[in-house]
Parts: structure tokens; C-alpha cells; sequence
């Protein structure tokens, strides 16, 4: 038997080998960090895109809301709902009164 001790020979062995291990730590670390960060923008990407469909419903109603707008300012339909509903009449000229601030 020899009489190099176990634990001299794995204090050598790891003197020797050392830079081999921190390397496959520091390559698990680099795969670790690459997974989290892929993981990361995958969320950020699905989370991109319900916020462009939610803007896309949004600039739909928009459009809707602008086009029922216009519909119901049209000057003749204001005009029809002024006369059947509030009974009211265009003024002749006499009845027009002008008011002015001081």
C-alpha cells in the first residue's frame, strides 16, 4: 500500500482539476441563466400581445363610438327630434333676441 493518504490524493486531484469544474459550474450557471431569461420572453412576448389585442379592441370601439357620435349630431336628425319631441320652431326674424355681456 502506498502511503499517500486519500485525502492528499483528492487535494491533488482537485488542484488539477479545478479549473475544469468551476468551468462546468460556470457553463450550468450560463445554461441556467439562458433558460430563465428565454422563459422570461416568452411571458413578456404573450403578455405584448394580449396588450395589442386589448388596443386593437379598444380602437375598435373608438371607431364605433365616433361613427354613433356623428349619426346622432347630424344636423337633421336634431332638428327632426326638436320638432316631434319638444315641439320647438325656428324663430322668424322679429323673434330673434340678441343677448350681449357687459
Amino acid at each position: 500500500m502506498n502511503n499517500i493518504s486519500l485525502h492528499r490524493l483528492i487535494v491533488s486531484d482537485w488542484r488539477r482539476q479545478k479549473w475544469l469544474a468551476l468551468l462546468l459550474l460556470a457553463c450550468m450557471a450560463s445554461a441556467l441563466t439562458v433558460v430563465h431569461f428565454a422563459h422570461l420572453n416568452r411571458q413578456l412576448t404573450i403578455a405584448q400581445d394580449g396588450l395589442y389585442q386589448q388596443r386593437d379592441q379598444l380602437d375598435i370601439e373608438w371607431r364605433n363610438l365616433l361613427l354613433e357620435q356623428r349619426a346622432l349630431s347630424e344636423h337633421s336628425r336634431v332638428e327632426d327630434i326638436a320638432r316631434s319631441r319638444l315641439q320647438m320652431v325656428r324663430p322668424a326674424g322679429e323673434q330673434d333676441i340678441a343677448v350681449t355681456v357687459r
